[in-house]
């Protein structure tokens, strides 16, 4: 089986479509980690609505379920999923702070857990120095994020979104223009 390969056209509209997007997504990074209260309170409402019609769909399906004897159990789950994201949208401040001493006793866990990795599996060798750095690194994090804890809700999720959607930009920009070259 062979693939055929694209027009030099198609694959410059497709790239250039990828381009676009990358940069979109280091402008929204840019923005959430200029403004990381602002950026953690949409993540965290995103959430929140996330939970909202999750919890609709819940209960349509309940209903369908009724065959099955299961009209209780989703009905209630549902009923869960819409209390829990209501909760969130009205109280954001509150879910955030959650949010991010999630995140922070996360950060401590996976430091131990990648510290004792990088001495026990010792991946690669000359990478494992890497590992227990990476690991020293996520547990003082994690220090941090609950040593700051609630105040550091107003920034760190805003923080962390804004991070990941710079780098996840730039990587694809990266890509693209790699792609682009290679077709030229």
């Amino acid at each position: 089986m062979t693939v055929e390969p694209q027009p030099s056209t198609g694959i410059k509209t497709a790239t250039g479509w990828v381009m676009a997007l990358s940069l979109g997504l280091i402008v929204l990074g840019i923005v959430a980690i200029l403004m990381p209260a602002i950026a953690s309170a949409i993540f965290t409402s995103a959430l929140g609505w996330v939970a909202v019609i999750s919890g609709i769909l819940q209960v349509l399906q309940a209903f369908q379920a009724r065959a099955v004897r299961a009209l209780g159990l989703s009905l209630g789950v549902g009923l869960l999923y819409i209390v829990a994201g209501l909760y969130i949208l009205f109280n954001l401040a509150k879910a955030t702070a959650a949010l991010t001493l999630a995140f922070g006793l996360l950060f401590i866990a996976e430091g131990f857990f990648t510290i004792i990795m990088a001495f026990t599996y010792r991946a690669g060798r000359t990478l494992s120095w890497f590992v227990a750095i990476n690991g020293i690194v996520t547990l003082i994090l994690g220090i941090l994020v609950i040593n700051g804890w609630p105040f550091s809700s107003l920034w760190l999720i805003g923080f962390y979104v804004g991070t990941s959607l710079l780098f996840s930009g730039a990587s694809l920009l990266g890509a693209a223009m790699a792609v682009r070259r290679e077709v030229a």
